[in-house]
């Protein structure tokens, strides 16, 4: 047998034997986007953009990190379909926080870039590709995930969304989070309250109908006399609503949104008396 051959066979036979380890990937982590929270994000989904703006490197760079690293390019670092969702959440709700200090001091996010600008076409690179906001939320979370919840956490710079959590999300809490963020709409009349005949409900459940439309809690069998939007709210709301809640002639009526920036109010400085 020639030499070769003998040499090729032992590293067949070595490679059979003792397969080469692949090295495991390192987990896409969120530690930075956490800092940031912490640091700028009161416990009432406020944000201090004016402080966040002069101190804006660790934001910057979680930016750099989700620009170069998504599930889509880069699927191998996320383990589950909820740390996927959780990386996009926590995305979305980063470039906003970055879009919105690049234009600060400004009094909206509608006047970045008017006529919806600042979400179907002021683009981001995530994960290597040009993103829109709109086209993270509407072309891959919403399709892909098929998870109303997301309504609740994902924030959009103004004070009509719900409030902006001071924490990153991650895949392991995901669930418990999403869960809480629901109780949490229900809970506040800024979102949801009845009065008299009326179920008053936020705008952002009238442009995303849809995705309750085709969403029952499980712990809530389908009520066809029941408006689809309201049997999805019934297990989360106060236990003293659920019975006016299943009312059949509950009307659904939706609030005005107020798109004013979600900006923590600085103290006026104190002025001494004469």
């Amino acid at each position: 047998m020639h030499k070769h051959v003998k040499t090729n066979l032992i590293i067949i036979i070595a490679n059979f034997c003792f397969p080469l380890q692949v090295p495991a990937q390192t987990p896409f982590h969120h530690s930075t986007l956490d800092t940031v929270l912490v640091s700028y994000v009161n416990d009432a989904g406020l944000v201090d953009y004016a402080s966040l703006q002069k101190d804006r490197t660790t934001l910057d760079s979680y930016i750099d990190s989700i620009g170069s690293v998504s599930p889509q390019s880069h699927p191998e670092r996320f383990a589950s379909s909820a740390h996927q969702l959780a990386y996009w959440i926590n995305a979305y709700n980063a470039l906003v926080l970055r879009g919105i200090i690049d234009a600060y001091p400004v009094e909206s996010v509608k006047d970045i870039k008017l006529f919806n600008g600042f979400f179907n076409r002021q683009t981001w690179h995530v994960g290597g590709r040009p993103l829109t906001l709109d086209k993270i939320e509407n072309d891959i979370i919403r399709p892909q995930f098929n998870e109303p919840r997301i309504h609740f956490v994902l924030n959009c710079g103004a004070k009509s969304c719900p409030p902006l959590e001071n924490r990153a999300f991650t895949g392991a809490l995901l669930e418990d989070r999403l869960e809480k963020a629901l109780m949490r709409f229900t809970a506040s009349e800024n979102f949801f309250y009845l009065q008299e005949d009326q179920l008053i409900l936020s705008k952002i459940i009238d442009w995303y109908r849809s995705d309750f439309h085709h969403q029952t809690p499980s712990n809530n069998p389908q009520n066809t006399a029941i408006d689809p939007l309201i049997s999805y709210f019934i297990p989360y709301a106060d236990p003293s609503m659920r019975d006016l809640l299943r009312h059949p002639t509950l009307n659904v009526v939706f609030m005005d949104y107020d798109w004013s920036l979600n900006e923590q109010q600085t103290s006026s400085p104190l002025i001494p008396k004469p």
